[in-house]
């Protein structure tokens, strides 16, 4: 009787010890997977801002004049405004959702591309291009958080993310003259990062 009851005490520590292993196991070989939307649609979505956040002006376009008919880009980015949600919606009535954000965003939330292209072609096309001139074209990033609960769906909270540009600079500076004092900060930035290059 004895031996049977350490025998079975002795099985049990096993099956504890085999089973506490296989879960470690299991968790530390997981890979995170991505979260999905529980519901086919997002009834009445509520939508709730939760701020902004933004970021320093960066160099989009840069373009040198070495002639009056020679130029060369030394920077030319391509930048686009852009929608991340947590956890990834399966919603067939996005496009509704996406208006119910529009409505409390101060900017309408698009992925798109970000149109300084013709701006830029524009100034340069219509100023003097003597060799030594300085051609840039600077934005900032910009960052909208909201929080969208759907009626249907009200134990969850679904986070979205919309990137994108604002606050566009461009000018033209003379990489053989100083700059003026009272130039702006990007004029002078562009001034101290590209004018030496060739």
């Amino acid at each position: 009787m004895k031996r049977n009851a350490l025998a079975a005490f002795a099985l049990g520590l096993v099956l504890v010890i085999t089973s506490c292993t296989n879960q470690g196991n299991s968790q530390s070989g997981e890979t995170a997977e991505p979260r999905l939307a529980t519901v086919a649609s997002c009834d009445r979505p509520y939508v709730v801002s939760d701020g902004e956040s933004i970021g320093k002006p960066e160099f989009i376009r840069v373009d040198k004049f070495y002639d009056q008919d020679m130029s060369k880009t030394l920077l030319d980015k391509k930048v686009t405004s852009s929608i991340q949600w947590d956890p990834q919606p399966e919603w067939d009535n996005r496009d509704e959702v996406l208006k119910a954000v529009d409505e409390v965003s101060p900017d309408p939330v698009k992925a798109q591309s970000f149109p300084f292209a013709e701006s830029i072609e524009s100034m340069l096309e219509n100023s003097d291009q003597s060799p030594g001139f300085l051609g840039y074209y600077a934005a900032t990033p910009l960052t909208y958080e909201f929080s969208v609960q759907c009626q249907n769906d009200q134990d969850n909270w679904y986070q979205l993310s919309f990137s994108t540009w604002t606050d566009s600079d461009l000018g033209i500076i003379d990489c053989n003259l100083k700059l003026d004092k009272d130039a702006p900060k990007v004029a002078n930035e562009a001034y101290g990062a590209y004018c030496q290059e060739s």
